[in-house]
């Protein structure tokens, strides 16, 4: 028997599906560089794209079905490129890749780079965020040729004028009450 997700998405052979109906949820990629100065080292976390997915659970694999980009003027003014021909694609994160999944508070008007992103979502002060930590290098889909290609050490660099990057890590944000719901389920499958 061919099990779907979404419209088409074929799961493989022993995955069984957590959530099937999907979450419909704003959600920012992020990546936290931390950048060597003249004392020390300085991290940062600098949202990379803002799009409308809807994210689907297996036991195997948190999946993103990426519906359209939200317009971010603010990443637009950094220089980071418009998504064309994304709409459709798949972002998939091995659960073995996650390394944390936390609620977190984002204060927007605290958050210099997240404010000028998410002021466009909402209105209020403060969101309540699903965060999850993995290994970028790890995950799969149309969506990870794109980020790969514009936010290696030298984009983020010239992008968001970081200088001396000695690491970067990959989280997601998803901005939705309905994704808060993931965390317990997300941290008993791979934490």
């Amino acid at each position: 028997m061919t099990r779907f997700i979404g419209l088409y998405k074929e799961l493989k052979e022993n995955e069984n599906v957590i959530l099937e109906d999907g979450i419909l949820t704003p959600t920012v990629f992020v990546r936290e560089v931390e950048s060597k100065k003249f004392l020390g080292s300085k991290r940062r976390e600098l949202p990379i794209l803002c799009l409308m997915t809807t994210v689907y659970l297996t036991d195997k694999r948190l999946i993103f079905l990426v519906l359209h980009e939200i317009e971010a003027v603010a990443l637009r003014k950094r220089g980071v490129p418009a998504l064309t021909g994304v709409e459709g694609s798949w972002y998939e994160i091995p659960l073995s890749a996650i390394r944390s999944v936390t609620t977190v508070r984002k204060e927007i008007k605290r958050e210099k780079e997240f404010g000028k992103v998410l002021s466009n979502l909402t209105a209020r002060e403060a969101v309540a965020l699903t965060e999850i930590s993995y290994d970028g290098g790890r995950a799969s889909g149309g969506l990870k040729e794109y980020i790969k290609s514009i936010f290696d050490v030298e984009g983020m660099e010239k992008i968001f004028d970081v200088k001396k990057i000695v690491s970067m890590t990959d989280k997601v944000h998803m901005l939705s009450e309905q994704a808060v719901s993931l965390v317990p389920k997300l941290k008993s499958l791979c934490l």
